[in-house]
């Protein structure tokens, strides 16, 4: 059964141009336990992202010389 997330809502209502505009920010609340696994996760997709890109500009600079 899935389980359901609370959320903190921040809100703020800022001028721009003639009008304004409403931004709502959402943050799950979550144990510190659940927040350590979402930070590992986040992390280990962000590293095989930045190798994947490192990896491109290494084969490219070594194609230009």
């Amino acid at each position: 059964m899935p389980t359901t997330v609370e959320y903190e809502e921040e809100e703020r209502i800022v001028p721009f141009g003639d009008g304004t505009i409403r931004f709502v920010n959402r943050t799950p609340i979550l144990t510190p336990e659940e927040r350590a696994k979402r930070k590992r996760e986040i992390e280990s997709r962000l590293f095989e992202v930045f190798v994947k890109y490192t990896d491109k500009k290494r084969l490219n600079a070594e194609c230009a010389s």
